[in-house]
């Protein structure tokens, strides 16, 4: 059995394999799917247990490294045919650069398969695709991945088409960068910080849609670690640690989140006054739940017992951004396939 993978508190520090097999990709158009397979078996081999390997190959009894190779090699070569049509007929170029940076990056270090960190160590070399379209706007095209550029995509005609912007209808592959698709199904300019919101995709980048105790929702700045947060949403490392509704266990992130306590009974949950018994109307005095009970006299209803508000206590914050940095399962599965 191979040895398992260990969590750890603590950035790489756990100890793995050896290193006698460790690739050194060198990746072009013609191997890739040999580079791949190399640093994919190799990280699944020095910290896998034979179960994960067995899982990630989809068998169901041992596998040597090189009849892994052979497995991975094999599911490559069947993903990346028609990618290599696309090469052939111009329409795509082979970044070997972009590949060998993120296959570097993807390698579980000496005696390191886990832990955790503020980033993927793979995030930023493997954040743009080794697969780069040629096809200029107006060109013909088959799959998107083929139109050069972030702002452009193969329409329906096929052929490569720019992202429509303000006013435009959104296309399938949504609207181009500061736009977002909107009521009507008409791509929108993202909204600047202050402007009233219902959804964070409306704001510009680094932004998020959030009520900040005012009554609107409204484009706000995404909060750093330790600055004041409403939820995950509105913070840059997508994590608000929350405070305590006072009295209870209960997690919140505003008083809003909490629920409040009649006045004439601790244990009773309420959101109103008239969740803590029937009022009486001012005039008259008939009983009541609302004013509008109360006929048109101008009386109003009157509770004599009384919701009290509870509240969130604790610091409610942004929390740093860390990550679970995972050799076994997390290298494997970020492995630069070619595109859909």
């Amino acid at each position: 059995m191979r040895t398992s993978l260990i969590s750890c508190a603590v950035l790489f520090v756990v100890g793995c394999g050896s290193d006698s097999s460790k690739p050194s990709p060198s990746a072009n158009k013609d191997n890739v799917c040999d580079q791949l397979a190399a640093v994919a078996c190799y990280d699944m081999y020095q910290c896998c247990s034979e179960g994960q390997i067995e899982n990630y190959l989809n068998v169901s009894s041992p596998r040597t490294e090189g009849e892994c190779n052979d497995d991975v090699r094999r599911l490559c070569e069947q993903n990346i045919g028609i990618v290599d049509e696309s090469i052939t007929g111009g329409r795509v170029t082979f970044d070997a650069s972009i590949m060998n940076a993120c296959l570097k990056a993807l390698i579980a270090p000496d005696d390191s398969c886990s832990g955790v960190g503020t980033m993927l160590p793979w995030a930023a070399a493997c954040m743009e695709t080794a697969w780069v379209g040629t096809v200029a706007i107006g060109g013909s095209c088959s799959y998107r991945y083929e139109c050069a550029g972030h702002e452009s995509y193969c329409a329906a005609n096929q052929t490569c088409t720019a992202l429509p912007g303000n006013a435009a209808p959104c296309s399938p592959a949504g609207c181009a960068t500061g736009f977002y698709c909107g009521g009507n199904n008409t791509c929108r300019a993202q909204l600047a910080q202050g402007t009233q919101c219902a959804q964070s995709r409306e704001c510009a980048t680094g932004l998020y849609c959030g009520n900040n105790g005012g009554g609107n929702q409204t484009c706000s700045p995404l909060q750093g670690p330790g600055q004041p947060c409403t939820g995950n949403q509105s913070c840059q490392s997508n994590q608000c640690l929350p405070g305590t509704c006072a009295g209870t266990a209960n997690s919140c992130f505003s008083a809003r989140d909490c629920n409040g306590r009649c006045s004439n009974d601790a244990g009773q949950q309420c959101q109103q006054d008239r969740d803590c018994g029937q009022g009486a109307c001012s005039i008259g005095g008939a009983q009541c739940n609302t004013t509008q009970q109360c006929g048109a006299n101008g009386g109003t209803c009157v509770f004599a017992n009384t919701c009290i508000q509870a509240a969130c206590v604790g610091d409610v914050v942004c929390s740093d951004s860390h990550v679970s940095v995972d050799y076994c399962t997390g290298a494997v599965d970020s492995l630069p396939q070619p595109p859909p």
